[in-house]
């Protein structure tokens, strides 16, 4: 029987059995009814598939319909793709098996595509729980949205949901990707031009870092990975000609070159920006080096600059 659900939510989950009940009871309490709910087991090592089958069995209802599913292959993108494909609903939303949604989250989505039936994606701004315990908020942006995502990752996973059918129109996540893979997705996302409203309120959405998450803490144990991301991002704006947007990916290269200096990875920060000044004119390579500077001592706001300085460059 076909679900008479509006929306799937996904949640790839890897050796997360001791902490995934709190991510899962936050999905359990929503208001919205009915609700489809797709889990995809990564090849955990640990007791997150009995936990998830237990979970199942404890919550499932007629309209609230749990799918428990296991993917061998590692990589959280490869984990969304295989839940996606049983994604039967117009609308989806992705999660991640350490974060917290508030009782009222899927509706408020539901509700907004309800409320404004053009938009292909509706986003929200989220609170973040830093590792000492700080929360702050994280804005999520409509305006210029491209711009901001390349700096701000406003399409990381828990940040919107979307129209099932333009998630397959921009194709599956990147499997290749063992990082930074909502932030390459994301830029497909909005390079295909979406109509987009952002929600106002409070966030219902409480991301909760982990030293052990995904996307981690430490830039420079895994440099590979959200240097592949950045590259392939590179081709994807130069076969949709956006080749305006590529200094902006190079400015993401300063930033993270000089995360890895603050980490004290001084070779891969060198490299880095050597490759980033390899291709810029004399006026590029001083802003670049400026980035690189404020990011490894510290600083913050390259979002504010970025554009303005670097609108006459080569």
């Amino acid at each position: 029987m076909a679900s008479k659900a509006q929306i799937t939510i996904i949640i790839p989950v890897y050796n997360r059995g001791e902490i995934v009940k709190r991510t899962l009871d936050s999905v359990a309490n929503q208001s919205l009814r009915p609700l489809d709910v797709i889990l995809v087991d990564n090849n955990s090592t640990d007791n997150t598939l009995e936990t998830l089958m237990e979970w199942k069995k404890k919550v499932e209802t007629d309209d609230f319909h749990v799918h428990v599913l296991s993917e061998n292959s590692p990589g959280a993108a490869i984990a969304r793709n295989r839940g996606f494909k049983e994604v039967t609903t117009p609308y989806t939303m992705f999660f991640d098996s350490d974060d917290i949604m508030a009782p009222n989250h899927a509706k408020r989505a539901i509700d907004a595509f309800a409320k404004n039936p053009e938009p292909d994606v509706v986003g929200w701004d989220i609170d973040v729980e830093t590792l000492n315990g700080d929360t702050t908020q994280y804005r999520f942006c409509d305006k210029n949205a491209l711009y901001n995502h390349i700096f701000h990752a406003t399409f990381a996973t828990q940040r919107f949901a979307a129209r099932t059918e333009l998630f397959r129109n921009v194709g599956g996540w990147n499997e290749q990707l063992l990082g930074w893979d909502d932030y390459e997705y994301g830029v497909r996302i909005l390079l295909s031009n979406p109509k987009i409203k952002k929600l106002t309120g409070a966030p219902t959405v409480k991301v909760i870092l982990q030293s052990q998450s995904i996307t981690g803490t430490c830039f420079s144990s895994r440099p590979h990975e959200w240097e592949t991301a950045l590259n392939i991002i590179d081709q994807t704006l130069i076969s949709n000609h956006r080749q305006d947007m590529l200094k902006y990916i190079d400015v993401r290269r300063a930033i993270l070159a000089g995360f890895y200096q603050r980490e004290g990875d001084n070779k891969n920060a060198k490299r880095l920006l050597s490759e980033v000044l390899s291709r810029s004119g004399w006026y590029r390579k001083l802003i670049m080096k400026l980035f690189y500077d404020i990011i490894r001592k510290g600083g913050r706001g390259i979002a504010l600059l970025a554009r303005p300085l670097l609108c006459i460059s080569k």
